[in-house]
């Protein structure tokens, strides 16, 4: 009898956490490894992944097709911060190889793959866990992979992800015609709430790809493996998916979370983000920051929680050298407007008088803002309700523009 009272917990226990198991999120290659890789079966292909992409065992999307004799994997093509994801950002990286398998890179001499890299494939395959927001060039990379094939007729197949930012947010404003550059490659808002295969979708059917000799924009062969299980409104924790670091500087979902908020700072300079800290994107402040009860009330306005904070980074801005400032997080609950938070954020520390903003078109906050508008407005004095309506320019009609492409 003590053992079945014994036994009876751990039954629950058990039986619970199968049927959470039942429930988890599967990505596109667990769907692809399910039906043993029917798509692909006898196909020679070019595989665009990193060290993030991960099927439920944990092992990488590349060595689950070096497991199959289903294809023939001739070579791997790496994205910005190479396959491990430890390159540092803007850093060229190298070509190398995979147990064996040749790896190429894709953020080097060539961003935009040529015959080499595409050599003999008969499909290309692109797995990469993007962060949601659009200066992260996981997002690029594909365009220009998608680019590439369809001026070569070659197929591309999409294993989809979530976007860890889910599904609903749309915010900050499409690009300025004339602003397209690597960390903003499309007309889209700096949040766009799309998975990347519902992004594939949307390149293809919006005509974002390059003209062919017809003038027209060109469309490449797509398909996309789909998620099951993945709703838009699903937070990250909820899908049972362990995250695996994308970058040097997203090491865990909160930092995808909050890169949004604070990235666009950072480009300014002054100000250390917590860069070269275990906390990266999630601390604003520097040695001498003092702080403005300000800056917490604007933040609480925006659903971002603000306490103060002393945190040392051990490289980059202020390396060994302990700074004053504000830690980030979520308050629960709340409806988040990334964007439009970090642009909330720089303009309180411009109030507060702890930022000075000076306008410069070529810098790298108004290639990823997609505009010089807001360091105008930013360096004008302008209020923050010009600002925050500048934030929405463009995102209803993308909104709409967006709807025939969602997958889930």
């Amino acid at each position: 009898m003590y053992m079945m009272r014994r036994l009876i917990p751990l039954m629950l226990i058990l039986a619970a956490t199968s049927l959470l198991q039942g429930q988890s999120v599967k990505t596109g290659i667990d769907n692809l490894v399910d039906t043993d890789f029917a798509l692909l079966s006898n196909k020679r292909i070019v595989l665009v992944t990193h060290s993030a992409a991960r099927s439920n065992t944990g092992r990488t999307t590349a060595e689950e097709f070096q497991r199959t004799a289903r294809l023939t994997l001739l070579r791997i093509l790496t994205p910005e911060h190479g396959f491990y994801g430890i390159v540092r950002a803007g850093v060229h990286v190298q070509d190398s190889s995979y147990n064996g398998t040749p790896m190429l890179s894709l953020y080097g001499a060539n961003r935009k793959p040529t015959d080499r890299h595409l050599a003999d494939a008969d499909v290309v395959v692109v797995d990469m866990q993007d962060i949601g927001s659009r200066s992260y060039t996981y997002i690029s990379t594909m365009t220009e992979v998608m680019d590439a094939c369809a001026e070569r007729g070659l197929p591309v197949v999409i294993l989809d992800r979530p976007n860890p930012l889910g599904g609903l947010a749309v915010d900050g404003s499409v690009p300025d015609p004339g602003f397209q550059n690597f960390i903003c490659r499309l007309p889209i808002p700096y949040i766009h709430g799309l998975t990347m295969g519902e992004l594939a979708g949307m390149i293809n059917g919006m005509g974002w790809l390059s003209a062919g000799t017809n003038g027209k924009a060109r469309t490449c062969s797509l398909t996309v493996v789909k998620l099951k299980r993945w709703s838009r409104d699903m937070p990250w924790e909820f899908s049972d998916l362990s995250w695996y670091p994308t970058s040097p500087n997203i090491p865990s979902i909160e930092a995808a979370r909050m890169y949004p908020v604070t990235g666009l700072l950072g480009e300014l300079g002054g100000l250390s983000i917590g860069i070269g800290t275990t906390i990266p994107f999630l601390v604003v402040g520097s040695p001498s920051f003092t702080g403005s009860p300000f800056i917490i009330q604007r933040m609480q306005n925006h659903g971002i929680r603000a306490v103060w904070q002393q945190f040392m980074p051990y490289t980059g801005s202020y390396a060994n050298t302990p700074c004053h400032g504000y830690f980030f997080s979520y308050m629960p609950g709340s409806v988040h407007r990334p964007f439009t938070a970090g642009m909330a954020l720089i303009c309180a520390l411009r109030d507060a008088g702890l930022l000075t903003i000076t306008v410069d078109a070529k810098s790298m906050f108004a290639k990823a803002c997609g505009t010089v508008d807001y360091m105008q407005l930013l360096a004008s004095g302008a209020p923050w309700s010009q600002i925050e309506k500048r934030c929405d320019k463009g995102v209803v009609q993308f909104r709409h523009d967006r709807t025939p492409y969602l997958l889930y």
